[in-house]
């Protein structure tokens, strides 16, 4: 028998509704799978010559960054044009509002490295269960 999901509790609401409007942004969403479970949500954009990641651990755990197409190499950790940590809701929230890449108000130095973003090609990370 399926069972009926209802309708999210209230607190979820936002993280929702910045997901959907991620998706709406242009974010394109994969889950990293483990062997019973989802581990995380991965999200996607490349716009402009970066390429923007979103990685959900859970609701409240959750981290955002816009690299460089050109700077972005599957050996390194990459560096960030911008980075941020926080609640799914806040780090999208943020990450949709940053100016577009090249124009004068966007993030244009490369400040720091990445060390819990995922790429394709690398190992999953192993998290307790």
């Amino acid at each position: 028998m399926l069972d009926v999901i209802g309708p999210p509790e209230p607190w979820m609401r936002p993280h929702l509704a910045a997901l959907e409007a991620a998706v709406r942004a242009g974010f394109r969403f994969y889950h990293l799978p483990r062997w019973d479970d989802v581990l995380a949500i991965q999200g996607v954009r490349t716009t402009g010559g970066v390429v923007e990641f979103f990685l959900s651990y859970s609701a409240t755990d959750a981290l955002a960054a816009r690299v460089r197409l050109d700077d972005l190499d599957f050996h390194t950790r990459p560096q960030a044009l911008w980075d941020t940590r926080g609640t799914v809701a806040e780090v999208l929230t943020e990450l949709l509002a940053l100016p577009p890449h090249g124009t004068t108000a966007a993030p244009s130095a490369a400040t720091s490295r990445l060390p819990d973003l995922w790429l394709p090609g690398r190992p999953l990370p192993s998290f307790p269960r």
